[in-house]
């Protein structure tokens, strides 16, 4: 399996002869090779099969392994994204995939979906050798459908209908982005992870939950609120200016300190000399440091009903191009109207759970999200003033105009930076606590 952090692994034939040909084709036999044939792959993109243009919608794959030996490799799912007027993006999945001898698998992953998008094409690979493969086509729609779950005894209403079981819920408040309303039918119950995916979304993606109270409602962070902060975070160029300046002084003090080193008494003068070179190599990198090559700033926002999830917003500032990796499942927000920032996207598993690559170009600031993991204590509390505000640093704006608090309502805020090398990682973390 290859991981994301790594190379693939490439497969390497070697010339064998008759006898060696039939042992080695045993031996992959027994360990599993003869399962290419038998596995069967399905699977569509969106909620019964309505992809919604603009949004996240689950990818649903499904793995039967038809043979009687173990099934282990690679779940690989590849999609052009995107049109040529609204920019372009390869993204691809890759999950580690183990079934039992006859087993089956569906699997649901988070798969944003735009116009003009290629159908997805799915495979199940071992060492880099392909195993199965099919192709997912897409019937895209521009209305969200209004998901029934339960038995439902009222008015449909009009538009697209689909409808769910109440294990069938995600647990996954990304996978509910393409839906525009649940309506939780009476005696239908939800368990607790699927009834916090439900009220994450009403109360962060914009979502209606009928049957489910929400506590308090807030916006993701807009474009203009965040492009504002990144000046505020913007990667510096390296003093370029006070390096010559340094270095015209050194070489001036240079010239000027050879004739006397020629003669005696010059030790004084060396001394000096030394002295300024040693300040300026010690002050330099303590003033500037070494130029950010990339910053990431992730905003936070935890309102006071949530104990499992919060709504992270993730901006990626780089000054040349390159490839990105952060922990995480992670998508681009694409405004309406917009274009892609992020060239290919890549989603894969790491020692410690799911990672998201990116490769972007110079100079070109990405806005990625997701729901992580809530933040329920700790921090700082600051009050609320009449005009909505608070007593925090600028860096916290974003999450401000965010939530609209109001007078009387508890903020608590946390705020980390950190240092890699060249890139620097800043966090603005923001729990919400509306007064009753």
């Amino acid at each position: 399996m290859r991981r994301c952090a790594g190379p693939p692994f490439t497969a390497r034939l070697r010339r064998w002869g008759i006898g060696s040909l039939l042992v080695g084709a045993a031996a992959w036999y027994i360990a599993g090779g003869a399962t290419a044939a038998p596995i069967r792959l399905g699977g569509e993109v969106g909620w019964e099969g309505l992809a919604v243009v603009g949004e996240v919608n689950p990818l649903w794959v499904t793995v039967e392994n038809g043979a009687s030996v173990p099934l282990t490799g690679t779940l690989v799912a590849v999609q052009r994204v995107g049109s040529g007027w609204r920019g372009q993006a390869t993204q691809r999945l890759e999950a580690p995939l183990v079934l039992a001898p006859g087993g089956r698998a569906r699997f649901a992953f988070p798969w944003p979906v735009e116009a003009g998008s290629e159908p997805v094409t799915i495979l199940v690979e071992r060492d880099g050798v392909e195993l199965a493969r099919a192709t997912i086509p897409l019937r895209p729609t521009v209305e969200k459908p209004v998901a029934i779950v339960g038995t439902w005894g009222g008015e449909l209403g009009p538009g697209p209908v689909v409808f769910l079981a109440p294990e069938e819920l995600p647990d996954d408040p990304l996978l509910l982005s393409a839906l525009s309303r649940v309506r939780i039918a009476p005696g239908a119950t939800a368990s607790a992870r699927p009834e916090a995916a439900l009220r994450a979304w009403a109360a962060y993606g914009g979502g209606k939950v009928d049957g489910l109270p929400v506590a308090a409602t807030a916006s993701s962070p807009s474009d203009a609120d965040l492009r504002a902060a990144l000046r505020l975070h913007a990667p510096r160029p390296p003093p370029v200016g006070a390096l010559l300046g340094g270095t015209a002084l050194y070489l001036l003090l240079l010239g000027f300190a050879l004739p006397p080193l020629s003669r005696r008494g010059g030790a004084p003068r060396v001394a000096l000399l030394l002295t300024l070179s040693l300040a300026f190599s010690l002050i330099y990198p303590v003033l500037y440091e070494s130029p950010q090559t990339v910053t990431f700033v992730q905003y936070s926002l935890t309102g006071s009903s949530d104990i499992w999830f919060c709504l992270d917003t993730l901006v990626i500032v780089p000054r040349r191009g390159g490839v990105w990796e952060v922990a995480g499942w992670w998508v681009e927000r694409v405004p309406a109207g917009g274009e892609r920032v992020v060239a290919a996207a890549e989603w894969c598993w790491g020692g410690e759970g799911p990672r998201t690559r990116v490769s972007l170009g110079a100079g070109q600031a990405a806005v990625l999200w997701r729901y992580g993991p809530a933040w329920g204590e700790g921090g700082e509390e600051v009050g609320v003033g009449s005009d909505g505000g608070g007593e925090v640093d600028a860096g916290f704006a974003p999450l401000l105009a965010a939530i609209r608090a109001a007078e009387g309502d508890r903020l608590f805020v946390d705020w980390a930076e950190e240092r890699r090398g060249e890139v620097a990682f800043l966090t603005y973390r923001l729990r919400w606590e509306p007064r009753d």
